[in-house]
Order: structure tokens, then C-alpha cells, then sequence
């Protein structure tokens, strides 16, 4: 209430006329302790989640709404600001779309990122419309599941987060999740280089036991040369 509706100490006339000063505390009546009241604890709400940085900005202030006004603007903006940020999430909106390669859950965080900065920002979107994203966005591998959701009787019914943890159960249950080819190209190379490995050092192996063999010759021969 106290943020919504801006307080203003009480003032009084002089009773000898004059511009009005500020009424001694002692002669505030009910409503007068219930506004001061209220100020003082959407205030105290205010300072205890500031840091450093931003006390600076508000730190001369009184009042709670001008506070949460001079806040508001540092993190949303003007309105012409904040119209230009929500029209950049809508555009981020409607063009994502889930990768082959993707996972599910790293989409989700895509998505969700957009959604909340979009609700931070005074302009939700609707649990219908997140839905209709979702399915619209998959790959596919998630036809059928999409499909069989679609179909469901109770689907309008169904929350956001609900249909996100069904197509995470379904990815998982069905081991959907695509390995991105610049990682089997690792995996290959990798063994490829193993199997490099493992073939130089058997050729070392050889090239020793073929060593020791004719040394062992060698010192064969002189022996039989000596009995002789």
C-alpha cells in the first residue's frame, strides 16, 4: 500500500497563517501513525534487499514509492526502455526453437529464461501460450508424445510446468537425448588416437623381442664357435 500510494508527512497551517510546516508528532491523529507506519515498513522491506550499489541510488530518499520508483527505472527502464526489451523477448519468443541436438531440459532453460524476464517486466504470458510454444518448438523425435498430449481430454487443464515434466520423463524414459556430432567426432578421434597408441607401442614390443632374439643368437654362435 505504502508503495502503491505515495506518503506525505503531515503538515499543518501556522495559526498565524502562513505556508504549512510539518505537524509535530504529537499532534498526528489515527489515519496520520497508520500512513507513517506503513511507510516505515515498506521501506525497511526496500533497504533490506539492497546491496551497496544500489543503496546509492536511493539512500537520500524517505518516501517508499519515490524509492521504488527510482529503482524501478535503474532495472526495467523508461517505458520507452522497457517497450524495447519486451519487444526484443518476443521476437526471442517466437523464434526459438528446440535444436536436433538438444536436450529438453537445456531448452526448458531457454524458454524459461524468456518468460521470466518477459513477467519481470510487467508483461506475462499466458499458460496457454507457453503451452502452444513447447509443442510447437520440439524436434520430431517428440511427435508422438506431442501428439498423445494434444489428444489428452484434460490438456487445456494441464499447467506449463506439467507438460515440461512429461516430455522430460519421456525423453529420458525413451533415451531420445542426441549425442552432437562434434562430440561423436571427438569420441572418434579419441579412439583413433587410442588405437594409434596401442598399435606403436606393440610395434616397440616387436622391435625389442626381435633385439633380444638376435642378441641371443649372437651370443649362440660365438658360444658354438668356442667348443669348436
Amino acid at each position: 500500500m505504502a508503495v502503491e500510494d505515495s506518503y506525505t508527512s503531515p503538515m499543518m497551517t501556522p495559526t498565524g497563517g502562513g505556508e504549512d510546516v510539518l505537524k509535530p508528532k504529537a499532534q498526528w491523529n489515527a489515519q496520520e501513525f497508520e500512513s507513517s507506519k506503513w511507510n516505515k515498513k515498506a521501506m525497511h522491506t526496500i533497504l533490506c534487499a539492497m546491496d551497496e550499489n544500489q543503496y546509492k541510488l536511493i539512500q537520500n530518499t524517505r518516501i517508499a514509492k519515490e524509492t521504488w520508483d527510482i529503482l524501478e527505472v535503474a532495472h526495467e527502464g523508461t517505458e520507452v526502455v522497457k517497450d524495447s526489451k519486451l519487444q526484443v523477448l518476443e521476437t526471442q519468443f517466437e523464434l526459438l526453437r528446440m535444436d536436433e541436438i538438444e536436450c529438453f531440459n537445456d531448452f526448458e532453460v531457454r524458454l524459461m529464461d524468456i518468460v521470466n524476464q518477459s513477467h519481470q517486466l510487467g508483461d506475462p504470458y499466458s499458460d496457454r501460450r507457453i503451452k502452444q510454444k513447447i509443442m510447437r518448438s520440439l524436434p520430431d523425435r517428440f511427435e508422438s508424445k506431442v501428439t498423445a498430449l494434444e489428444e489428452n481430454s484434460s490438456y487445456k487443464d494441464i499447467k506449463p510446468s506439467e507438460v515440461i515434466g512429461r516430455l522430460l520423463a519421456y525423453e529420458s524414459r525413451k533415451g531420445l537425448t542426441s549425442t552432437p556430432p562434434k562430440k561423436q567426432k571427438g569420441i572418434a578421434l579419441k579412439a583413433s588416437k587410442v588405437e594409434k597408441e596401442e598399435s606403436e607401442d606393440s610395434d616397440e614390443d616387436m622391435t625389442l623381442l626381435i633385439r633380444r632374439l638376435k642378441k641371443f643368437y649372437k651370443s649362440e654362435n660365438k658360444g658354438f664357435g668356442s667348443k669348436g
